[in-house]
């Protein structure tokens, strides 16, 4: 089995293939290349066949941690010109708009912090203490539905005093 197939089935990542894998001190740096021809707009969903440029240089992302290794994808992304959005760097379909991880560290992050503190987060994840605020907003923003309490009419609060 070539290093690119497994990475490919170990990372997982939706929509892309691995197209080389070069192990550093520490680090796995993964090349990836997006599968699909059209290019789409990360803020409106906006797809065209025609890009604008390429990037000067790949874009990166943390995913997951492979062991003792943190694991880094890179991808020379296209820019498409959207009618709404102007000249925009296209959306990957393993990462949030504007994030510098992937969908999972982002998931695993999120719901890391409903089970503890930002300081053991930061220690097991590998990253800034600012960064899992951001992660938290990014994920809340994305995921949770803006009209959950649309129907609230009433709202009670039980306070125990001990």
């Amino acid at each position: 089995m070539r290093v690119t197939t497994a990475f490919n089935t170990l990372l997982a990542l939706p929509g892309v293939n691995v197209t080389a894998v070069e192990f550093g001190c520490g680090r796995v740096l993964v090349d990836v290349a997006l599968r699909r021809r059209r290019l789409v707009c990360a803020h409106c969903g906006y797809t065209t066949r025609w890009r604008h440029n390429t990037q000067a240089r790949p874009s990166t992302w943390r995913a997951l941690d492979l062991g003792v290794w943190q694991v880094v994808v890179r991808a020379r992304l296209r820019r498409l010109s959207c009618p709404a959005d102007g000249v925009v760097v296209e959306e990957v379909p393993f990462a949030r708009h504007g994030a510098r991880m992937t969908r999972d560290v982002d998931d695993l992050v999120a719901w890391l912090a409903t089970k503890m503190d930002k300081t053991a987060i930061t220690r097991l994840t590998r990253i800034n203490w600012r960064t899992v605020g951001a992660i938290v907003e990014r994920v809340v923003a994305d995921e949770l539905d803006p009209h959950r309490l649309d129907g609230l009419f009433e709202i009670g609060i039980d306070e125990v005093s001990s």
